[in-house]
Formats: C-alpha cells, structure tokens, sequence
C-alpha cells in the first residue's frame, strides 16, 4: 500500500507540475497575443491616417484629370466643327471659282466664235 501511495504521489506532483507548466506558456502566450493584436491596432490606425490624405489626393487628381479631358473633348469638338465649317467654306469658294471659270471660259470661247464668223 505504501507503493501505491508514493506512486500516486509522484503522479500528482507530476501533473501539478505538468498544469502549472501548462499554464506558465498559456499565460505567456496570451501575453503574446495582447501584444500582437496592439501593435495590429497601431500599424492599421497609422496606415489609415496616411491612405485618408492619400485617397483625396487621389480624388483631387482624378477630378483635375477629369475636368482637362472634359475640356479636351470641347475643343476637340469645336476644332473639328470649325475644320468642317473650313472645309465647307472652301469646298463653297471652290465651287464658286469653278463655276466662275468655267463661265470665263465660256464667255472667252463665245468670243472668239465672234472673231470667226
């Protein structure tokens, strides 16, 4: 009976032990855990001070980019609705020289018909 009582002692202090380790590296970790998840907390709350500036900066961009293409197409437009109006003019004064040529030519022909006779 001796036996068995020493043997139940040793057991016990074995797992006394065994648990007090246990919860030595438990409590360790969860202090590890507390100090991650803070330093979490502080490299996102700086990451999200510095993506605030950055994002309306971003946007201010994006509507500067905006604003010039919007203006570029304008005057694309009104290039191209001058270049047309350009080219209807002359393609009209064109007309016009032709028609008057052909008239002087007509009229020159005419003439020298007169001569003839």
């Amino acid at each position: 009976m001796l036996n068995a009582s020493i043997s139940f002692s040793i057991l016990m202090l074995t797992s006394v032990a065994c648990v007090a380790i246990l919860t030595f590296f438990i409590i360790k970790l969860i202090i590890s855990a507390t100090k991650l998840t803070d330093n979490a907390n502080i490299i996102a709350s700086s990451i999200q001070k510095e993506i605030e500036p950055t994002l309306k900066e971003l946007k201010e961009a994006a509507k500067s980019i905006n604003s010039i293409a919007n203006n570029a197409d304008v005057k694309f437009q009104n290039t191209k609705a001058n270049l047309a109006s350009l080219v209807g003019a002359t393609a009209c004064f064109g007309g016009k020289i032709k028609s008057f040529s052909r008239g002087i030519l007509k009229g020159i022909s005419f003439g020298l018909g007169l001569f003839k006779k």
